[in-house]
């Protein structure tokens, strides 16, 4: 596609409408039991828009059920195990939800006794919808984008690539896919899509998403976050 035809890259931020639905697990054997019958929004929260929580940015954890067994819970094997699942390689919710269940009945299996948290540690189960608008932004060439990553809303980041994902059914994200329209570098689209953007916090993939266009575009001036 000649580089003239391409419209610019328009920046898109997000929000969650979160909602109780009023359940809580206390132990390994509550949590199995809830992901086996709670609607997909609540998996999908505590899975993959856990992302856009603040507290995030603390955790090594990549989604809430793998937080909690290691934290409240204490079982770092199930807690690993649990952080090894990457949402987006399933085609569906119902795909996600048979390999959590998996994992965690093998994990049970193994045990003599069942695994719980302490009083007021429980995990609090609860869905979302994704709230996505237009912020007016428009970049129009690849070195505007590359210079506006260290600016953009760790929202946008979420948007642009975890639910780009989602909407993709895991091939690409919006970045990538808009420098390869441009006519860019097949190195530095093949780069950003290869990133492993699931296990890392928003903030991190700002700063791998910095390094690359760094590497591909020197000629932009690329300044990361004070």
């Amino acid at each position: 596609m000649a580089q003239g035809t391409v419209r610019p890259f328009a920046v898109i931020d997000c929000s969650l409408a979160r909602f109780s639905i009023g359940r809580f697990c206390t132990s390994v054997r509550e949590l199995l039991d809830a992901i086996r019958e709670v609607d997909p929004p609540v998996i999908e929260h505590h899975m993959m828009r856990c992302a856009l929580e603040d507290h995030f940015e603390l955790y090594e954890f990549p989604n809430d059920f793998a937080r909690w067994c290691w934290g409240p819970v204490g079982d770092h094997v199930l807690g690993e195990r649990l952080a090894l699942v990457d949402p987006y390689r399933h085609s569906s919710i119902e795909s996600l939800r048979s390999e959590l269940v998996n994992v965690i009945e093998d994990h049970l299996w193994q045990l003599d006794r069942v695994p719980f948290s302490r009083p007021g540690l429980e995990l609090h189960l609860v869905g979302s919808r994704l709230v996505s608008y237009d912020t007016g932004v428009r970049l129009a060439t690849p070195v505007a984008l590359a210079e506006a990553i260290p600016r953009l809303p760790r929202r946008s980041l979420f948007f642009h690539f975890h639910e780009a994902r989602r909407r993709t059914n895991g091939q690409t994200d919006d970045f990538s896919y808009w420098l390869e329209q441009y006519g860019a570098d097949p190195a530095l689209v093949q780069r950003i899509r290869s990133l492993d953007f699931y296990f890392l916090n928003l903030s991190q993939l700002r700063k791998e998403l910095i390094e690359v266009f760094r590497e591909f575009l020197p000629e932009a001036e690329v300044v990361p976050p004070a």
